[in-house]
């Protein structure tokens, strides 16, 4: 046991078995603010939370320790990624006994209760994934945060919906799934695809997912939880088609796409598809570009 973890668990009472997996990189502030919500709604007395500063440059592990010692720090080397990260944290919870896992974004904001609706209902249903229903910060409804098919989905305040996929914002999984179906693949998936493809991983291995409705957590700067390509490039309006491809940070870096068309359709569909709509991408991004340009 880490010496923080062990120092705080004998001057409090003991925590429940959960450990919330927040993956950062360079972004004190947002990830301290995280910290400050879970603190003020009493989840980080409630549970275990794992910080993985994946290589940050600003601070944020030293002022973490700082401003709140109880947290267990994971570092990484700055090649962690999303998937490498979350990967790492839930390695180090379930080798410490953990019941349940909660991913957490730093730029998420659960209310209060979210959390511990999400580690109530795992309890009752610890054979079923369940996400928080996601809302934009101007918006009293919600957003899309899960698919069914090809279909997009959301879950109203008094709905839960059983979905394929989930986006990883903020997630709960039981670890009985877990020492089922593995870790996340962060080889193929470093930063997008991650979340959705181990889910998926999970509900090809007959087991549920759903969005629980009443479990909220708000997304600053999220205009909808799941982006479309001509959205994707008009807030990116200055990158370049390497970035974009190559990129592991790119929601359409070429790798990830590819591993990804495979696991959810299979080589037969999924060499063919991957191919088309990378040759639509490539289309649409020159189609953009020129239109950038030519009202410069």
């Amino acid at each position: 046991m880490d010496n923080t973890e062990a120092t705080y668990n004998t001057l409090c009472l003991p925590k429940e078995s959960v450990y919330i997996i927040i993956p950062v990189h360079n972004r004190k502030n947002i990830t301290l603010s995280c910290l400050y919500n879970l603190s003020k709604s009493g989840d980080l007395e409630r549970y275990h939370l794992i910080v993985i500063d994946d290589g940050s440059t600003d601070g944020t592990t030293e002022a973490i320790k700082d401003l709140y010692p109880e947290v267990i720090v994971l570092s990484g080397d700055g090649n962690l990624w999303w998937t490498g990260a979350i990967k790492k944290g839930m390695e180090y919870a379930i080798n410490r006994g953990a019941k349940y896992l909660i991913w957490l974004n730093d730029d998420c904001i659960p209310d209060t209760a979210t959390l511990s609706l999400i580690v109530n209902f795992l309890k009752i249903n610890p054979e079923t994934i369940v996400g928080a229903s996601c809302y934009t910060p101007e918006s009293n409804e919600p957003v899309e945060s899960g698919f069914k098919g090809r279909n997009r989905l959301k879950a109203s305040p008094e709905e839960v919906i059983f979905v394929d996929g989930l986006s990883g914002y903020c997630v709960g999984i039981s670890s009985a799934i877990v020492n089922k179906i593995g870790l996340p693949n962060a080889d193929h998936f470093p930063h997008y695809f991650g979340d959705v493809i181990y889910i998926l991983k999970a509900t090809h291995a007959k087991y549920k997912v759903c969005i629980l409705g009443s479990a909220k957590v708000i997304l600053p700067g999220e205009n909808n939880a799941i982006h479309s390509f001509s959205n994707y490039l008009s807030q990116m309006s200055s990158i370049k088609l390497p970035q974009l491809f190559w990129n592991k940070k790119s929601q359409y870096y070429l790798p990830a796409q590819f591993f990804y068309h495979i696991e959810k359709y299979n080589l037969l569909f999924g060499i063919p598809l991957f191919l088309v709509k990378t040759a639509w991408y490539l289309v649409q991004f020159i189609l953009i570009k020129y239109t950038i340009i030519k009202r410069q």
